[in-house]
């Protein structure tokens, strides 16, 4: 994390340093597994207090001395300072990462360098932790730069602020440390109420985006304005006080994990400690905490706790990438390494540029060097974007290469289906870009995420003005067909309405989330008061109690006078099956394996024995000799993420589920009028 402030004397504390140490080696210890530290991610909330107040404090000396602040050089002291270790690190590990990580993590990698290069990635990061097609995902090596976004997101904003306060203050007859300290009550004050509320809400979300956290460096910042009263503080309520928010920082990693809500109300516990810690120091008066962390081995850590911090994790995630989990050992020599790197980068990369006379004192050449070293990152990020493969037209067969005769009233697989399983690439999609090869209904929001117990009316396909009305109801694994369905509404002239919750079966009750029965009894509700012509039902994996709530839905819809149709779920292959073709371009009859046992139809297929709704069974087209399923057939990836097939594959399967649901009578064509080349083209497709 950054050593906030400039070089003057709140910026030297031996204490501060001391506190850094502890923060950095509780994230350090935490990443390294050592048991007993689950709430050692903590750290990052006692920079963020650290860093508010010596930031605070360096622009409220520069306003008491000058009478404003600038910009250009606060902006100049925080790019010599943070920019030079951080470009370099990200530049290493995505050098690293592009050869070690499988290719498949390259369009997230790509994201996260640009991110982290333009500190936006905690936004980008918060977008992911929410996005149910990131299942799978690998970890990202520059996961732990969210902090160090946050941080700039506030040096950027707040002399900005504290313009406005110094504009404010002189049109009014409040002095201008008055007007600040109220501006910075008031956004601390709603960034911590929205902490909390976020976190009850979207606890993934509320990790890393910026609004939650400012909070927490505005805690630092109110403690810069509380120096002057707190040096007439008497020594033994300093040493009260610091041995206290110590206890408070060490109880937080101690007795925290990552099963706690966070940030919200719990992180007041490492924040209040850390600023305690902090404010006894400002009293002037010598404290036995201050001792402790004033010892030199702390200051020594202290002072490479940024790039402590930098290193740490990349290296962590590339090595184990490389050589399975470490143990104890393995561990113990990545901590003992990024510590090694870490002084190396001081010497070598931050103070040469921090105090080298090429660039100190000199803002406007530091401005210059600064942006031109992210804009190099950045193009080198892009041209690796531009360059990548992309989701071009489908030409390829897929499931029709498993026909026996094309010409047949009933479509039997071949004889030797493996014939059609592909020993090598290239494949469409490349694997590489396997988990965005999705149906488009997720860019328009369809698919409703956990959480959210209501459907989106909105959601509506196929030919929206048609009387005959076909519902899906279900989650991804029935949406994984919303490119093949949508096909088939066109030509058959229906509306199709949406109602597919992720993670969430099409159940009334029974579900462990009960926001999926809420989900479905609404949804039951909706299909009930306006019955459509035909509902399509399906889902992947899932717990047993949810059968008799799919079972008592389905009924309701039938005994209402509604046809319902079951589409089987396909088989669950026990690996990233997509990143074993990427990783054995030559040799793809090596990702074939046995499904898992998770596979959720068993239940469906009790569901059709309860109801007698029918059951479409598109798995002899996906896994064919169902003990183990091929990773690509006829030149197409079968996988993406999980379970769920690509959408390249799902549209070449059109005609073989709307020949299912001709020959259940559910169609106006029938199955002779059904042929295999009926398959749509991708969005944008020529043809």
């Amino acid at each position: 994390m950054p050593r906030s402030g400039g070089s003057t004397g709140q910026d030297r504390r031996r204490d501060i340093e001391g506190l850094r140490a502890i923060a950095v080696l509780a994230v350090l210890l935490y990443h390294l597994r050592v048991p007993g530290l689950g709430g050692g991610f903590a750290g990052v909330d006692v920079f963020f207090v650290i860093s508010g107040f010596l930031i605070t404090g360096l622009l409220l000396r520069e306003v008491e001395r000058t009478g404003r602040v600038s910009l250009r050089e606060f902006y100049a002291r925080r790019a010599r300072r943070l920019l030079p270790a951080a470009l370099v690190v990200i530049a290493l590990t995505f050098a690293a990462s592009w050869v070690v990580l499988s290719p498949t993590t390259r369009p997230d990698l790509v994201a996260d360098v640009l991110g982290s290069t333009l500190y936006v990635v905690n936004w980008v990061l918060a977008a992911r932790s929410v996005d149910y097609l990131a299942e799978g995902a690998g970890v990202s090596p520059l996961q732990h730069y969210w902090s160090l976004a946050v941080e700039e997101q506030f040096y950027l904003v707040w002399p900005l602020f504290v313009l406005l306060g110094l504009t404010l203050a002189a049109r009014s007859r409040y002095a201008p440390r008055r007007v600040l300290l109220a501006l910075l009550a008031t956004l601390t004050v709603a960034s911590l109420v929205w902490s909390v509320v976020a976190t009850a809400q979207s606890p993934a979300t509320a990790y890393f985006v910026t609004p939650t956290r400012l909070w927490q460096l505005g805690a630092g910042a109110l403690l810069a304005f509380a120096v002057p009263a707190l040096r007439r503080w008497p020594a033994g309520a300093a040493q009260v006080m610091a041995l206290l928010g110590l206890a408070l920082v060490v109880t937080t990693v101690l007795a925290v994990d990552s099963s706690t809500p966070w940030p919200g109300s719990a992180a007041l516990l490492p924040v209040l400690g850390s600023a305690m810690v902090v404010a006894a120091g400002s009293t002037g008066h010598p404290t036995l905490v201050s001792r402790v962390l004033g010892l030199p081995p702390m200051v020594l850590l202290g002072g490479l706790s940024y790039s402590i911090y930098l290193i740490h994790w990349p290296l962590l995630v590339l090595v184990e990438e490389q050589r399975g989990a470490l143990g104890p050992v393995g561990l113990t020599l990545v901590g003992v390494g990024t510590i090694g790197l870490a002084a190396l980068m001081r010497v070598l990369v931050e103070d040469p540029v921090r105090f080298g006379s090429g660039l100190a004192g000199r803002p406007g050449r530091t401005l210059v060097a600064a942006g031109t070293g992210m804009a190099v990152l950045s193009v080198a990020a892009g041209v690796a974007w531009a360059t990548r493969p992309t989701l071009g037209e489908t030409t390829t067969a897929g499931p029709a290469a498993l026909v026996a005769d094309p010409w047949d009233s009933r479509w039997e697989l071949r004889e030797d289906p493996r014939s059609a399983y592909d020993t090598e690439g290239p494949l469409q999609p490349d694997p590489e870009l396997a988990r965005e090869d999705v149906p488009t209904y997720y860019d328009d929001g369809c698919q409703i995420q956990e959480g959210v117990a209501m459907f989106d009316t909105s959601c509506v396909y196929g030919e929206p003005d048609a009387e005959t009305v076909v519902a899906l109801w279900g989650d991804s694994k029935l949406g994984q067909y919303a490119s093949a369905l949508d096909a088939i509404a066109l030509r058959e002239s229906w509306r199709l309405e949406y109602y597919l919750k992720s993670a969430c079966s099409p159940t009334v009750r029974g579900a462990v989330a009960e926001d999926c029965n809420a989900f479905g009894r609404a949804t039951v509700e909706e299909l009930i008061a306006d019955p459509p012509h035909l509902v399509v039902i399906g889902s992947g994996g899932f717990e047993e109690p949810e059968q008799e709530g799919m079972v008592e839905g389905v009924r309701t819809l039938i005994d209402a006078g509604i046809d319902v149709v079951v589409v089987d779920d396909n088989p669950h292959p026990d690996q990233a099956a997509y990143e074993c073709a990427a990783e054995h371009p030559r040799d793809l009859l090596a990702c074939e394996r046995r499904p898992k046992d998770t596979s959720g139809r068993p239940f469906l297929a009790l569901v059709h024995e309860a109801t007698g709704a029918p059951v479409i069974d598109p798995n002899p087209w996906i896994c064919p000799e169902e003990d183990t399923c091929p990773v690509a057939i006829g030149g197409q990836l079968v996988y993406r993420q999980g379970s769920h097939i690509t959408d390249t594959y799902a549209r070449s399967l059109t005609p073989f589920l709307y020949r299912g649901l001709a020959e259940l009578g559910l169609t106006a064509a029938s199955a002779r009028d059904i042929a295999l080349d009926d398959v749509p083209a991708r969005p944008g497709d020529a043809r």
